[in-house]
């Protein structure tokens, strides 16, 4: 079935908000060549946009300098061109307030998503990664709209130099207008495909 397809993107997010297993144990992330663990676990299961190329890579490698200081940055993957997103400005990429932290951070073994509220006054819900895909997924559908997260290129500097945690940001399909049909499900099937190698993986 194609990547691109209605059926297999369906699929896709269908099983995503199915998906219970994911029981990853990070340990205590206290370090730089810790926290560095911890990032490369999301490399390539979770799209990355850079705004100064106005591009979306799904297959790239995080490369670490090797002293102990210094930005990580990003390798594409020139060989995946056909899920590589041209000409997406910076506009339809939007920052979410949502992070990924180590479950040790709250005394969980695993993921946490940190969902803040609406209201500002409410504290932020912390959920299992998958229990809060789940839920914003869900929510993202009863507004007639799409979940699409990526991390955002800039995010990654200094990255180590603080708790380990990604922010995600996500792209507002409203935003792409100028784009097919075609390009946006490929954008949608590329999302859809590596999260669900983020849930697979043991």
């Amino acid at each position: 079935m194609p990547f691109t397809s209605a059926a297999y993107i369906a699929a896709c997010w269908c099983e995503l908000q199915d998906q219970c297993d994911l029981t990853w144990d990070l340990g205590a992330i206290t370090d730089r060549r810790e926290a560095i663990a911890f990032l490369q676990r999301f490399e390539n299961r979770l799209c990355v946009y850079s705004a100064y190329a106005a591009t979306l890579y799904s297959n790239y490698s995080f490369v670490v300098p090797p002293s102990d200081h210094g930005d990580i940055t990003i390798l594409p993957d020139e060989r995946c061109w056909n899920e590589t997103f041209h000409d997406i400005p910076a506009h339809a990429v939007e920052p979410t307030g949502i992070h990924i932290l180590p479950g040790e951070t709250l005394g969980y073994p695993g993921l946490y998503l940190k969902i803040p509220s609406h209201n500002r006054l409410v504290a932020s819900t912390e959920l299992p990664f998958q229990d809060g895909l789940r839920l914003l997924i869900q929510r993202s559908r009863a507004r007639g709209e799409w979940f699409l997260p990526v991390l955002i290129k800039e995010d990654l500097r200094g990255f180590e130099t603080r708790m380990p945690s990604l922010h995600l940001h996500r792209i507002n399909l409203v935003q792409l207008a100028h784009c097919s049909p075609s390009s946006i499900n490929a954008i949608k099937g590329a999302i859809a495909r590596h999260l669900l190698g983020l849930f697979r993986q043991t």
